[in-house]
């Protein structure tokens, strides 16, 4: 987590609460891994052994455990996470309006009212997205989580595996975050400020319509305005398309993966891997591995793209 996100935590006294909202949050996908593994390796071998009467009431267990991992998930995102958020997002709202009305005229005037206005309100809505928003930090930890464990069950079950994976996820991972996603934050708060602006345009548009008419400065403001939206567009394309290209070699990544699997799985058979129910329990860790680094580069490149709203609430504060 960026250090200025963790200011802004300890600002608004939210450190603890979403500490244990973490921790209450991030097994689950490890969880859920294990009961899918041992799920299908148990079916394979019972009807490898014709244990037909069995597969009943094996499918109730694993049904019921299921039932009892995703109603955990439920209550953790619906009572302790949505309370959470909220409380957070209020209490930084509140912080920043705060930090506003105890400023002087000379430092209000110090950026424009469009610029106050953007970051007291979807700059906030930002910094929110960067912690718990879909595939933000709050997901990144759920898979950084889900990525050792199921590498140290992959260490334990298949040392040739893990390497197989560790081989093809290493080389792309670095390509996509340390070079390719790199200068999104630079895209995008070059976005943030052309927003401030054309707020800044818009707001007399609207609240001084009958001047700007009577002067005829209706085609300067157009002017202005259409000149601000295409400079957010055309930073928010130079963004999109860099978190774009990552996502796509994170998809040649995985199946690049599969096909190197598919040349190694005959020649591991009955030397590394016994049957093809324990094949399927391997396959299994080495793809919760493979989702694991493609929602982290999914993730990093996403918090990225919401950092620069959150660094520019923080500097409000």
């Amino acid at each position: 987590m960026n250090k200025k996100v963790r200011r802004l935590l300890k600002e608004t006294g939210m450190t603890r609460d979403f500490i244990i909202m973490m921790i209450l949050r991030a097994p689950f996908d490890f969880l859920n891994a294990v009961l899918v593994s041992n799920m299908l390796e148990s079916f394979i071998r019972m009807v490898e052994r014709k244990e037909e009467g069995a597969l009943l009431s094996n499918f109730g267990i694993f049904l019921l455990f299921t039932v009892l991992l995703f109603g955990y998930n439920m209550f953790v995102w619906a009572f302790v996470s949505m309370k959470i958020n909220i409380r957070f997002i209020k209490k930084l709202r509140m912080r920043v309006y705060k930090s506003l009305l105890s400023r002087t005229g000379q430092e209000m005037e110090e950026l424009s009212a469009g610029d106050w206005i953007s970051r007291l309100n979807s700059d906030i809505d930002k910094t929110d997205l960067y912690l718990v928003g879909p595939l933000n930090f709050m997901h990144l930890l759920i898979a950084s989580v889900n990525l050792c464990l199921s590498s140290m069950v992959l260490f334990i079950v298949n040392r040739t595996m893990l390497a197989v994976a560790l081989i093809i996820m290493l080389p792309f991972f670095f390509l996509s975050n340390v070079v390719i996603i790199k200068k999104v934050p630079v895209f995008k708060k070059k976005s943030r400020e052309h927003y401030a602006r054309f707020t800044n345009w818009m707001e007399p548009a609207v609240n001084s319509s009958e001047a700007i008419r009577i002067f005829e400065g209706e085609e300067l403001v157009k002017s202005k305005a259409e000149e601000e939206s295409l400079k957010i567009m055309k930073n928010n394309m130079k963004a999109h398309s860099r978190m774009a290209l990552a996502s796509g070699i994170n998809t040649f990544s995985g199946t690049l993966g599969y096909f190197l699997l598919f040349f190694l799985g005959n020649s591991m058979m009955g030397s590394e891997i016994e049957d093809f129910g324990k094949m399927l329990k391997i396959t299994q860790y080495r793809g919760e591995m493979m989702k694991s680094v493609m929602m982290t580069n999914t993730c990093i490149s996403r918090m990225k793209g919401n950092l620069p709203a959150a660094e520019r609430v923080e500097e409000v504060l």
